[in-house]
C-alpha cells in the first residue's frame, strides 16, 4: 500500500544533484500531497499542521483541519480572557 511515509522515503532517495534541492519540510508537504492525490481519498492536507485530515475547511490561508480551527478558537478565547481581566 502507498503510504505517506513510503512516498517520503522515495523522495529522500532521489538524486537531487543538478536540481533545486527541496528542504525537508517541503518534501514532507509534497509527500502528503502525493499521498492524498494518488490514493484518491476524501482527505486533504492541513496547511496549519501539515497532517492529512478528512475534515478541512478551505480558507484564504488554504485548507485547515477542524482540530486546528478548534485550537485557534481556544487560543482566541484565552486571549480574550486575559484582555478582559486587565
Amino acid at each position: 500500500m502507498l503510504t505517506r511515509k513510503r512516498i517520503m522515503r522515495e523522495l529522500e532517495l532521489l538524486d537531487w544533484g543538478g536540481h533545486v534541492e527541496l528542504p525537508f519540510i517541503d518534501m514532507q508537504w509534497l509527500a502528503s500531497q502525493l499521498y492524498v492525490r494518488l490514493n484518491a481519498t476524501n482527505s486533504e492536507v492541513c496547511e496549519a499542521c501539515g497532517h492529512v485530515r478528512p475534515l478541512v475547511v478551505t480558507t484564504r490561508l488554504g485548507p485547515i483541519c477542524a482540530e486546528c480551527i478548534e485550537d485557534m478558537n481556544d487560543n482566541v478565547d484565552q486571549i480574550r480572557e486575559v484582555l478582559d481581566t486587565e
